[in-house]
């Protein structure tokens, strides 16, 4: 390579640092699913046992591996257990993702289509949104980046690192085993067409040993528990892909939609930017790359194309963090549409230039203008509580639609944390307005809190599902932000 190109290298990588790590500390999302893992990485790192038990998915009433968890426990030491390292180690995973992206294109014969793709990744605001912040989607990117490279290794060990970087994928989101599932079938083909038919099940046996030994955890649970996650999997792909459900629309109205959430949604950036974009422009330039990937870029076409019609088989809406491990295989389409061809590249480049506005805004409000609430709101909270307290034992709960699992990780890493004991001084927490005078009633006082089985030692209550004990509530406190705070006296 010429030192022109080893200086956009440097220079895209130092542009994928800057909008990676920029004022992280003040951006990233600490929401109620991103309090609950970090409870399970601190459990992991107080009691020095491993969970084997993965975040719990949005559908299905199934959970993932816990491979995400044991991902987080280093930063999280590193930062002294503030939730920014396990957010800040994502970050860098974007980082190395644009690097392998760069490195990608100059193995598929074009350095510059790699730079692009690095530089498009570095830039793209739904790419960033999902790079900034703790979440077991958002490495997806970059493990899907690994797979790709992977894939070009010539050794007898690929198939192996295959089974493993699948066994880490299955682990962050069922729907990413779409793309090894492709790479699959595409490595299976390549040996049929060269006939070399005898390495075909010595290919499948090395990349099943690799999924075994990276899922292990996950599949020592299901054999612990009757394989309830395995058979909660089954059923949900008999419902969702073969099953009748009149309440979603045909499979080519799925298809449609789903391709429209690629061009709009990844590419435009319009799930995060909000920006009106034409939508007209979108369909038809996005279309327009489609069909030319899938006939000029064949890997990265037959990986898109196919990913959205398996994808589209399932009757449920797909999101955009669905789909992340699409990121980097867009991001080539881009890089090599802008770098090779005439009309391509002008096409593209206009197509671009259209979103140039829209991306410029996107980045000044998420990296610059706005800034995070939740860890400061979190942390005043549980401070609050441990200052009330005094030294004395207590319990704290939420009132029934409060979520508050950002303030039990503070208070579980606090100098004071809770009970899991009955106490009598009681701490309820509530959202958007005063704790309802019903709380000092209600049987239902202890039926709160993380709904994971991994902190059941970290709710600060007893589990009971029926309270009836008389209380008083002597204090009802705004404390921060839409936050109250009430103190509850339990009667001996």
């Amino acid at each position: 390579m010429t030192k022109l190109k080893y200086f956009f290298i440097a220079l895209v990588l130092a542009v994928s640092a800057f909008t990676h790590l920029y004022r992280i500390d003040k951006t990233f999302v600490f929401h109620n699913d991103e309090g609950r893992d970090a409870l399970v990485a601190y459990r992991i790192i107080d009691t020095g046992k491993p969970v084997i038990l993965g975040p719990e998915t949005s559908v299905g009433n199934m959970y993932l591996g816990p491979f995400y968890y044991y991902l987080m426990v280093p930063p999280l030491i590193l930062s002294k257990l503030d939730p920014v390292g396990p957010a800040i180690m994502v970050a860098f995973f974007g980082i190395l993702t644009t690097l392998g992206l760069i490195y990608l294109g100059h193995k598929w014969g074009s350095t510059w289509g790699g730079i692009v793709s690095g530089l498009f990744y570095a830039l793209s605001p739904v790419m960033l949104h999902y790079s900034r912040s703790s979440w077991n989607p958002n490495v997806i990117p970059f493990f899907a980046t690994l797979l790709l490279l992977n894939s070009q290794r010539k050794s007898k060990w690929e198939p192996f690192w295959f089974g493993i970087l699948t066994g880490i994928m299955f682990q962050l989101h069922y729907v990413a085993l779409i793309l090894p599932g492709l790479l699959f079938l595409s490595a299976v083909w390549g040996h049929f067409k060269s006939k070399q038919l005898k390495q075909i099940p010595r290919y499948i046996l090395a990349a099943l040993i690799g999924f075994l030994l990276a899922s292990s955890p996950f599949w020592l649970f299901e054999a612990r528990h009757n394989f309830v996650d395995t058979r909660a999997f089954g059923t949900y792909l008999a419902e969702k892909s073969v099953g009748r459900d009149t309440n979603y629309p045909n499979y080519l109205s799925r298809l449609g939609k789903n391709a429209e959430t690629v061009i709009s949604g990844i590419i435009a950036s319009k799930s995060v930017s909000g920006y009106n974009l034409n939508r007209t422009w979108l369909i038809v330039a996005g279309a327009i790359l489609f069909i030319y990937s899938l006939f000029n870029f064949k890997k990265q076409g037959y990986l898109l194309i196919g990913s959205l019609l398996i994808v589209s088989l399932l009757k449920e809406s797909v999101y955009v963090h669905y789909l992340a491990f699409l990121f980097p295989i867009v991001s080539l389409i881009i890089g090599f549409a802008t770098t090779k061809g005439k009309w391509l590249s002008i096409f593209t480049i206009i197509f671009l230039a259209t979103l140039v506005k829209p991306t410029y805004a996107a980045l000044v409000y998420n990296l610059h203008d706005i800034a995070s609430i939740q860890t400061v709101r979190a942390k005043n909270v549980a401070d609050y509580i441990v200052q009330q307290a005094g030294g004395r034992p207590y319990n704290v709960v939420n009132t029934q639609g409060s979520y508050t699992t950002t303030i039990s990780y503070y208070l579980a890493i606090s100098s004071h944390p809770p009970s899991n004991d009955l106490q009598t001084l009681v701490y309820d927490i509530c959202e958007n307005g005063p704790c309802p005078q019903d709380d000092e009633s209600t049987v239902l006082l202890f039926l709160t809190g993380p709904a994971h089985p991994a902190i059941a030692d970290y709710l600060g209550h007893p589990q009971i599902n029926q309270f009836n004990g008389p209380r008083t509530m002597v204090k009802n406190e705004w404390v921060t932000y839409d936050i109250y705070v009430a103190t509850i006296e339990l009667k001996p």
